[in-house]
């Protein structure tokens, strides 16, 4: 299986046309081959970021959907060049997984790693169904060698919590967690933006 984490800043003056632009590509998503899953996250503490959390059963689906046509003259050229202030996109493959989908078993194909950043593994930690106020979001472990770690909630399930985890390897990413989580742990293989544009698929000019 691999994911792909899309956290995206879109102007603000464009925040519902991107919303509008995810709803009308959702049809054409659905029925591309090896697509198993997609939901989008508020970043708690920057309420002007997003994430997109999806997933997929092999590469090959997402070459599929990175060249569907719709997708790129709907999707990726408006946003790129129109409705985002910045972009990051991370591609890898799930090396663990607390609750796959049935049949889906990690097993792990790639062992070439990003070249880009400090962060090579993310954990993805979800809470799994929404939950009440009082209950909090999951709480990062003692950071060790974590780069970076973020909290969002869905914004299709509020009170649904996702907390977004980077490290500098795959042993300092290994965490005892409860049962009432999804616990993915990933490694990355391709992590590109706006600006750094190294390890992008595709050409679009980088932007100052």
């Amino acid at each position: 299986m691999f994911v792909v984490l899309f956290e995206v800043w879109p102007k603000p003056e464009r925040w519902d046309e991107y919303l509008e632009i995810a709803r009308l590509l959702r049809p054409e998503l659905e029925q591309i081959e090896g697509f198993i899953d997609n939901e989008r996250f508020r970043r708690i503490g920057d309420e002007s970021g997003l994430l997109s959390l999806s997933t997929w059963r092999d590469e090959k689906a997402l070459i599929r959907w990175r060249t569907n046509a719709l997708h790129y003259t709907r999707g990726q050229v408006p946003g790129r060049f129109e409705i985002f202030a910045d972009y990051r996109l991370r591609v890898g493959e799930v090396t663990a997984d607390t609750h796959p989908p049935a049949g889906l078993e990690p097993r792990p194909t790639r062992l070439d790693l990003t070249e880009v950043g400090e962060a090579k593994v993310v954990t993805i930690t979800e809470t799994l169904s929404p939950a009440p106020d009082a209950v909090p979001p999951p709480t990062p472990p003692a950071m060790g060698n974590a780069v970076e770690h973020a909290r969002f909630e869905s914004i299709y399930q509020p009170g649904k919590h996702l907390l977004l985890m980077s490290w500098r390897d795959a042993p300092s990413a290994a965490s005892a967690w409860a049962k009432d989580v999804r616990h993915r742990q990933v490694r990355i293989i391709r992590e590109y933006g706006m600006r750094d544009r190294r390890e992008a698929p595709q050409y679009f000019p980088p932007v100052d």
